[in-house]
């Protein structure tokens, strides 16, 4: 039941793709480079002409590139999760079940 992880290159064009939407407006842009006291000229060449190597050597390094409000979980702990759930559900017969008794 478990999916294929995706190869690096393929991670890669994902991380590319992230950072591209979180960025993609220039008011964006521009506070960023402000932020980081960098010309914002300076930061769209960076994107433009580096992102793809670095999205490729942080897919290499085993990382992923997700936005802040994001949580992670170990695919483990979700899998023992979703077990226990699968059984619960299964025994249920109807809304009643659910029902807690005095």
């Amino acid at each position: 039941m478990s999916e294929a992880a995706p190869s690096p290159a393929e991670q890669a064009q994902k991380i590319v793709s992230t950072v591209l939407k979180a960025t993609q407006r220039e008011t964006k842009q521009t506070a960023i480079a402000t932020a980081i006291g960098m010309p914002e000229s300076t930061l769209s060449r960076l994107l433009s002409d580096h992102l793809e190597k670095l999205a490729l050597v942080l897919a290499h390094a085993g990382l992923r590139v997700v936005s802040s409000d994001a949580r992670c979980f170990d695919p483990a702990y979700i899998d023992a999760v979703l077990t226990l759930a699968r059984q619960h559900m299964s025994s249920l017969q109807s809304v009643r079940s659910l029902e807690w008794e005095d």
